[in-house]
């Protein structure tokens, strides 16, 4: 640590307060982005990702979260329109 802050000629205290800062920046950003995941998968509601994050949804992700509920739906109804076209090429 001491030849670091040598290298940077700034105090050990100073390095450690940029380097602890960066430390959480980061982990910041990954539990947001953990946030952001979970409500555009539909796990969490509008309310609860403001209330842990303390931003809102952004449009993008309202729209992102709205496709991927829409994309389970339409994966059942095609499974459903196969079934009956088998079922009717059989009848």
């Amino acid at each position: 640590m001491e030849y670091v802050a040598q290298h940077y000629k700034i105090s050990r205290t100073d390095w450690l307060k940029y380097r602890i800062a960066n430390l959480v920046r980061e982990e910041k950003a990954k539990i947001i982005n953990d946030f952001e995941r979970r409500f555009i998968g539909g796990m969490t509601t509008e309310e609860e990702f403001k209330k842990q994050t303390g931003i809102n949804p952004t449009e993008e992700m309202k729209k992102l979260r709205a496709s991927v509920s829409q994309t389970p739906r339409k994966y059942i109804e095609s499974i459903l329109k196969d079934i009956e076209k088998r079922e009717s090429k059989n009848a």
